[in-house]
This record gives structure tokens, C-alpha cells and sequence, in this order.
């Protein structure tokens, strides 16, 4: 079994595929990593080097993995930071290729569009998601932000609204679920699993620290649990379970990058987080 993913790459720090592969590869998956930017470091800090790749350049790898015939053993596709609104459509047409061989093969979506009411895209690439990446998707795995942006409308932080959000986008999508990520209210960090009859949720402390990669870890570890399991509850649970850990022990070493070879070794003996059901 292996996953197809198609995000962000740095050299400092773990973000993108540079987390997304090592989380992958510790629940026992193989990974196969497109590249659509190659950066210095996480934006985020307020400077950065490198190159974002054309949609030449990704088509031209597909082919290549087209033309060895490998594409056909892909379990999943996982999407992130695209970079250019072009890369939608090399994602598009990545999706349909492995589906010719595999028409069930699960879509996973994380949105990489902003958070904290800004964009960090270029111009160009929500839109591109909305258009050629949110019909073709399974899971979608949006902040609170990213969520407004799919449903076209700014989302407050309640958890019925939430919820009718999300139903409402899996009624006119076809999604199968929505999870949404680092909910804050109230001294807590929620996430919430909506299914389409019923929704699930997890609540942590919330830490006094940003850190960068928490949304690409959580995507990886929900595409890598669910190829295993085919049970999205389960997914998400053992998702957010790594997610409170690798919060924890990075904050715990006073990072803001995530402290990712003690989080691996988090990863080899986590238990599940406990799912509160509702609604």
C-alpha cells in the first residue's frame, strides 16, 4: 500500500512532505512525494528561498510514474499547499488516473489556503481548489478558516453551525466527511469528524505556542489510518491522538517546529484520543 502525496517541501523544519512522509512511513505505509514547492524554511517565518514547481514539471513526474506503471498500486492521494493555481489541475488529473485502475481509491484534501481570517496563497489557488480538487475529493480535512472558504462564507466558532457547514458542503460535494482542525474556544483545541448522519469530536488544552506542520501532520496521519483501517472514525481518532502528542512534545522542547524524531517515536506506541459523539 502506498500514498500518493502532492504538497510543500522545506529543507528547515517539517511542514508539507517534510512531515507528511516520515508520519506516513511510521504507521507502516509507503509514500511516494511530489514536490510542488521547494523552500527554505516554513514561510511563516517571515523570510524565505526557493523555487515553487511549475505544473510542467509535476505533469512530467505523473508521467513518469504513469509510464513504470506503479500508479496503479496507489491506496490514496493526500493534497496539500499547491503553490501555483495551475497545480490543481495536475492534482485533477492525478486523481483520475489512478482511479482508471482503482474507481474507489479515497481523495484525501487538506486546503491549504490561510488561517486566522488571511490567505497565505497566491491569487488564484482557493479557487482552483474549490473548482478542480473539492468535487474529486473523499475527505476534506479544513481549519476553521479554510472552512468559510470552501462553504463561501465565514464560519463562526460553534459547533452546531460548524457542523451544518460541513453537512451542507457534503450534500453539494459528495464528500464522504469533513474533519476540521484547531477549533479554540474556550481554553480548548477541538477537532470535529462531520459525517453526513452523525459527528464526532476531540478536545485538548489548548497550548500557549503556534507551531508549524500541526494541519499537514494531521492530514497525513488521517489518509494513513484510514488506507488501513477503511474506518474514517478510527482515521480520525488515531489522527488526533498524534496530533495532541506531537503538540506536546514539541512544546515541550520549546519549538516551534515540531520535534519530529521524538514524535516518530510517539507515533510507534500511540494510543487512540477519545471520540465524543454528536450530532
Amino acid at each position: 500500500m502506498a500514498i500518493l502525496s502532492i504538497q510543500s517541501r522545506v529543507s528547515y523544519g517539517y511542514v508539507g512532505n517534510s512531515i507528511a512522509v516520515p508520519a506516513i512511513q511510521a504507521t507502516g505505509l509507503e509514500v511516494w512525494p511530489l514536490d510542488t514547492v521547494s523552500f527554505s524554511n516554513h514561510p511563516g517565518h517571515g523570510q524565505f528561498k526557493g523555487e515553487i514547481r511549475s505544473a510542467a514539471e509535476l505533469e512530467a513526474q505523473i508521467d513518469g510514474l504513469t509510464a513504470l506503471g506503479v500508479l496503479d498500486g496507489i491506496s490514496a492521494v493526500l493534497s496539500g499547499y499547491l503553490g501555483l493555481p495551475g497545480t490543481a489541475a495536475v492534482v485533477a488529473a492525478a486523481v483520475d488516473r489512478t482511479r482508471d485502475s482503482n474507481p474507489g481509491l479515497p481523495f484525501v484534501l487538506d486546503p491549504v489556503i490561510g488561517d486566522n481570517g488571511r490567505h497565505f496563497v497566491r491569487k488564484g489557488v482557493a479557487e482552483a481548489i474549490c473548482e478542480e480538487l473539492l468535487p474529486r475529493a473523499d475527505i476534506v480535512t479544513p481549519n476553521l478558516y479554510e472552512l468559510g472558504v470552501l462553504c463561501g462564507a465565514a464560519i463562526p466558532d460553534e459547533a452546531d453551525v460548524i457542523t451544518e457547514a460541513a453537512r451542507t458542503l457534503i450534500r453539494k460535494s459528495g464528500l464522504m466527511a469533513v474533519a476540521v482542525t484547531g477549533i479554540e474556544r474556550a481554553g480548548m483545541v477541538s477537532n470535529l469528524l462531520i459525517l453526513e448522519e452523525t459527528s464526532y469530536e476531540t478536545m485538548t488544552p489548548r497550548l500557549d505556542r503556534g507551531f508549524n506542520g500541526t494541519g499537514d501532520l494531521f492530514a497525513a496521519l488521517l489518509t494513513a489510518w484510514f488506507v488501513r483501517s477503511g474506518d474514517i472514525r478510527s482515521a480520525f481518532a488515531r489522527a488526533a491522538g498524534g496530533l495532541d502528542a506531537a503538540t506536546r512534545i514539541t512544546a515541550q522542547a520549546k519549538r516551534m517546529e515540531l520535534d519530529l524524531p521524538a514524535i516518530l517515536k510517539s507515533l510507534k506506541t500511540l494510543c487512540p484520543a477519545a471520540l465524543v459523539q454528536g450530532h
